[in-house]
């Protein structure tokens, strides 16, 4: 128990205080717990939580009501979430990949256009006439290829790279959860 508590010290700690199981799960999805979606409101807060906190490795303490505390909820809760936050993550590199894949063709075709002109100009394989219209068509569409292509592989889009970040540090996050005492009717009155 203390070896995992100093464990819980050297992690970025976010805190999320949930009601009951519907907090985490949608309360539209009426599957059982097992199998229901993710609440987005819950995705929502953790994304939040974490640009507060973006260095460094992840630990997410969910706070519940006593009545809420269940074994086998908690560990149904944890394997869900980091299944859940890793397709998530295995997801988005997908894209990446997807979009530097379709930049690599953009620059190869871009190459091969440009090649092609190179090619017919150097051989002489059309007359002046149609290698100059030729040149017209196929020159903007190489370098229009071979830039946009490396645009594509070399400046992938912000947000993607973070969210697959944000993904991975949560499906790789230590979850542990805390169950707090019922408040009396009467001691949330008078704190208002």
């Amino acid at each position: 128990m203390k070896g995992e508590q100093s464990q819980f010290k050297r992690l970025n700690n976010i805190v999320i205080a949930i009601d009951d199981w519907d907090d985490v799960f949608s309360d539209f999805d009426p599957s059982p717990l097992n199998q229901r979606t993710l609440s987005e409101d819950f995705m929502q807060e953790l994304r939040k939580r974490y640009r507060e906190t973006k260095t460094g490795d992840l630990a997410v303490t969910i706070c519940a009501p006593k009545d809420l505390r269940d074994p086998q909820s908690e560990t149904m809760v944890t394997q869900r979430l980091s299944r859940h936050f890793r397709q998530r993550s295995l997801r988005r590199l997908k894209e990446i990949r997807r979009v530097r894949l379709r930049g690599a063709m953009f620059v190869c075709f871009g190459i091969f256009f440009l090649a092609s002109l190179t090619f017919a100009a150097y051989y002489r394989i059309f007359s002046e006439f149609t290698l100059e219209i030729v040149g017209i068509v196929l020159m903007p569409l190489g370098w229009f290829g071979i830039w946009e292509g490396f645009s594509k592989i070399v400046d992938i889009s912000p947000s993607f790279s973070q969210e697959a970040a944000l993904f991975e540090k949560l499906a790789k996050a230590k979850y542990r959860f805390t169950y707090l005492p019922e408040e009396s009717d009467d001691n949330r009155f008078s704190a208002e």
